[in-house]
C-alpha cells in the first residue's frame, strides 16, 4: 500500500528550512547546511588538484575516490563491479600506423598525402578484391533513391562519392546524408566489408582526425583524395592499422536498499574537460585548467546530498530502491552511462526512471530559470511537476521540454526505455572555460534545486512502476552538419528566436558580427522561432556560402551575412 505525501513533503520543507512562498530567497535554517556541504564538495572537486577531472585522468579517478568515499560515509551500499568503482576503458589516442596502405588498381596510394583512414573506421581490418562504385551511396525508400539498385556488393568494398545529389541546392531532399556515418551504416547494412570515400574538392575533404569516438564501425573506411568515379569496380587491396592507447576511467555506484522491486537511478557526470586537450574548450587560449565546478562538480554535489537526505529519511522514499551513480566519460559522448547501460549492476528491468543532474549550480541568472528536459518520457512527470511546482510554492520559473534525447546522460537511460529527466540551471558564459571555477556557483540556489529535486523524488515514489512514453523526436531523421556558426545558443530563453549566449573566436559568427545577447529571428530568408528551426535551418546550409541572418540586438533589428 502506498502512502501518504502530505505530511512528508511538509516535513522535507523543515528540513531544508525552506518557505515556499516566492522565488528562491537566501537559505536559511538547515537548508544552509545543505549548502554548506555542496560548497565543500564543489571546492575540492573543481580544485586545481583535480586538474579538471579529465576522463582517464589522475584527476578523474581523484574524483571518483572522493565520491565512493563520501558514499560510505552516508552508508550507501556498494553497487559497482570493484566495490563502488565500475571501471572501463576510456580511448585517449588514436594513430593511424605505417602499416594502413591502400591499392586501387595497382595504383598505391600514400598514407596521409592521399589517402587516410576516417575516425569511424575499424581500428584493424583489411580487404583484397573489388571495389563496387555506388556514386553518393545513398538509399531511401522515402526519397525512392537507390544507388545499391541491381548491385550486389555483399563481400565486397564500396567506393562512394562524397558528392551528393543536388549537391548546391542548400534545401536538397538529400542534405542529411551529406555525412559519412549514414552512408557507411547503408554500405555494411548492404554487406560491404570496407568503404572508400573520394574527392577531389577540398571543400568536401572531410576530418583526417581520428577522434576518440566510440561509434567505431567494424569495417574499414578510408577517404581518397581523387576522383575515382571513372572506376566501376576496381581491384583494391587495403589494409588500416591505428593504433589506440587508452586508460581506465570510473563509474561510482552506491545504493539504498528498500526491498523494493524497482530501483530509481539518481546521476550526474563527474569527469570534465582536463586542460581542454581532448576538445570541447571554449576558451581563447589553450593549455588552462577546466575545473568545471558548475559542469559538472554541481551535479555530482547534488547527487551526494541527495543520496544523503534519502538514506537519513529512507522511510519516506521506501517505495523504491536507490541507486546513485556518478558518471564518467559523459563529455567524451555520455561514454559512462552507455557502458552502464550496457553493463548495468542492477537489471535494466527493474529500473523504475532515471534523474540526471548536469549544472545546477547556476540558479541565479536575470530569469532564475529551472529547465526539466525530458518531461514527454512519462505521463507521471507532469504530476509531479505540478503537484511539486505550486504557483505559491515555486522556487524559480520552471520550464520543460518533451525530449528525451539530450546531450547528457539522461539519454542514455531514455534510449534504453527507461522514463528519464534532467534538471539544469541553464548556459553561462564560462560554460566550458577556464572560468567555471567554485566561485561562480550559487550555494543557495543549489540547495533550493536539491530540496526542489527531493520533492520530485518524494511525490514520484508513490507512483509505482512508471509508464515509459517515446518522446515526438524518437525518429529525429537524419540531419547531419556540415557547418558551424560557432555560437552558445541559449537553450533556457522561451522568447521568440534563438537567444545567443556567447560567441566562439575565429568562427563565421564572430566574423558576421554576432553578440553574446542577440537574438537570431531568421536565417536564409527563413523565420527561427525556436532552437529546432535554427538547427534545421542550419543543416541545410553548405561550406562557402554566404547566408542572410537577422538579429534583434536590444530594440534594434540588424542585418548580417554570415559566410561557412
Amino acid at each position: 500500500m502506498y502512502k501518504h505525501h502530505s505530511h512528508i513533503i511538509l516535513s522535507l520543507l523543515l528540513i531544508a528550512g525552506l518557505g515556499f512562498s516566492s522565488y528562491a530567497q537566501k537559505p536559511r535554517g538547515k537548508e544552509k547546511r545543505i549548502a554548506k556541504k555542496v560548497e565543500d564538495h564543489i571546492e575540492y572537486l573543481a580544485s586545481d588538484e583535480l586538474a579538471g577531472r579529465g576522463t582517464g585522468s589522475e584527476g578523474e579517478q581523484l574524483s571518483a575516490k572522493y565520491i565512493a568515499a563520501e558514499f560510505e560515509k552516508i552508508g550507501l551500499s556498494p553497487k559497482g563491479e570493484d566495490g563502488y568503482f565500475q571501471h572501463l576503458d576510456i580511448t585517449t589516442l588514436r594513430i593511424a600506423q605505417d602499416q594502413s596502405s591502400l591499392m586501387v588498381s595497382k595504383q598505391v596510394y600514400t598514407l596521409f598525402k592521399e589517402f587516410y583512414p576516417l575516425s569511424i573506421s575499424a581500428d584493424n581490418g583489411d580487404y583484397k578484391g573489388l571495389a563496387i562504385n555506388v556514386k553518393s551511396g545513398i538509399k531511401d525508400d522515402h526519397l525512392k533513391y537507390n544507388d545499391y539498385e541491381n548491385v550486389n556488393v555483399a563481400g565486397k568494398a564500396v567506393m562512394i562519392s562524397m558528392e551528393t545529389p543536388e549537391m548546391n541546392n542548400p534545401h536538397s531532399k538529400f542534405a542529411a546524408y551529406a555525412g559519412i556515418a549514414e552512408r557507411v551504416k547503408i554500405a555494411i547494412d548492404m554487406g560491404a566489408k570496407a568503404v572508400i570515400f573520394y574527392s577531389s574538392n577540398a571543400d568536401l575533404f572531410p576530418s583526417g582526425d581520428l577522434k576518440k569516438t566510440d561509434n567505431i564501425v567494424g569495417i574499414p573506411v578510408y577517404f581518397v583524395k581523387k576522383d575515382l568515379s571513372e572506376l566501376k569496380s576496381p581491384e583494391v587491396d587495403l589494409t588500416v592499422q591505428i593504433m589506440a592507447l587508452s586508460a581506465q576511467a570510473s563509474n561510482v555506484l552506491g545504493y539504498v536498499d528498500n526491498g523494493a522491486e524497482y530501483t530509481v537511478v539518481v546521476g550526474a557526470h563527474h569527469d570534465h574537460l582536463g586542460y581542454g586537450e581532448n576538445g570541447g574548450s571554449l576558451a581563447p587560449e589553450s593549455g588552462q585548467i577546466h575545473n568545471g565546478a558548475d559542469d559538472n562538480a554541481s551535479g555530482v554535489a547534488a547527487v551526494i546530498e541527495l543520496a544523503r537526505i534519502v538514506k537519513s529519511k529512507s522511510k519516506w522514499f521506501g517505495n523504491n530502491n536507490y541507486l546513485f551513480i556518478a558518471f564518467t566519460g559523459e563529455e567524451l559522448g555520455l561514454v559512462g552511462s552507455k557502458y552502464f547501460v550496457s553493463n548495468p549492476t542492477i537489471p535494466l528491468e527493474k529500473i523504475n526512471y532515471m534523474i540526471n543532474m548536469d549544472m545546477v549550480g547556476k540558479l541565479d541568472s536575470t530569469e532564475k530559470v529551472l529547465l526539466i528536459n525530458g518531461v514527454g518520457t512519462s505521463p507521471a512527470w507532469q504530476g509531479a511537476l505540478d503537484k511539486a511546482s505550486h504557483k505559491k510554492k515555486k522556487i524559480a520559473d520552471v520550464r520543460t521540454t518533451e525530449s528525451g534525447l539530450g546531450a547528457s546522460d539522461h539519454t542514455s537511460f531514455y534510449l534504453s526505455d527507461i522514463p528519464a529527466v534532467h534538471f539544469f540551471t541553464g548556459q553561462h558564459s564560462h560554460y566550458h572555460k577556464p572560468s567555471d571555477d567554485p566561485e561562480i556557483v550559487n550555494y543557495g540556489g543549489e540547495a533550493f534545486v536539491i530540496v526542489y529535486i527531493c520533492k520530485w523524488m518524494e511525490i514520484m515514489d508513490d507512483q509505482g512502476k512508471v509508464e515509459f512514453t517515446k518522446t515526438k523526436d524518437e525518429s529525429p531523421g537524419r540531419m547531419s552538419f556540415k557547418v558551424t556558426l560557432g555560437i552558445m545558443p541559449d537553450y533556457i530563453f522561451d522568447g521568440e528566436g534563438l537567444r545567443v549566449d556567447g560567441v566562439k573566436a575565429d568562427n563565421p559568427g564572430e566574423a558576421a558580427g554576432l553578440k553574446k545577447g542577440d537574438i537570431i529571428i531568421s536565417m536564409n530568408g527563413k523565420p527561427i522561432l525556436d532552437i529546432h528551426d535554427y538547427m534545421e535551418h542550419l543543416a541545410a546550409c553548405e561550406p562557402g556560402q554566404e547566408v542572410p541572418i537577422t538579429v534583434k540586438r536590444g530594440e534594434e533589428i540588424i542585418d548580417l551575412t554570415v559566410k561557412f
